[in-house]
């Protein structure tokens, strides 16, 4: 596995993906309604990187299989206070179950070693239960758990 930083001619590309997934994703956990939800994203995304891949702490890879040119997927860490935090993490459909999470994981620790984190950190939807598996099996803890009931 290989990390190359994302380019700006293929952020637009992640851009479009991104806020797409984010929105179902919350309209799927019950945060937001679907009517406001591609707004919503795309303003998250917006006040996130105001200056796209070139945003300051922020670091936003792209990933490879050795040997190949087709990105297999994205990730993108945040660094404040000596801490990392995973925003986003990709592994497209088709190499899913092959271990390049797991190893793309790894691969982000050292880096975070060589840049001096302390630890990394990151989200997970309830509804994501493939990611949270590997999340748990790589070690990450739960530090906090929201939960709700509906009634209506």
């Amino acid at each position: 596995m290989k990390l190359e930083k994302m380019h700006q001619d293929k952020f637009k590309e992640y851009l479009d993906i991104a806020v797409s997934e984010y929105a179902k994703d919350k309209i799927k956990a019950g945060t937001w309604a679907e009517s406001e939800a591609i707004s919503l994203a795309e303003k998250s995304f917006a006040d996130l990187l105001p200056d796209g891949p070139d945003t300051k702490d922020n670091y936003l890879f792209s990933i490879f299989i050795p040997e190949s040119t087709e990105e297999i997927g994205v990730i993108w860490v945040n660094v404040s206070g000596g801490k990392g935090f995973i925003y986003d993490f990709l592994i497209n459909a088709e190499y899913r179950g092959q271990g390049y999470g797991k190893q793309t994981l790894l691969l982000i620790e050292e880096w975070g070693q060589e840049h001096g984190l302390e630890e990394i950190g990151l989200h997970v939807f309830a509804h994501n239960q493939s990611a949270y598996q590997l999340y748990k099996k790589m070690g990450y803890l739960e530090t906090d758990i929201t939960m709700v009931r509906k009634i209506n």
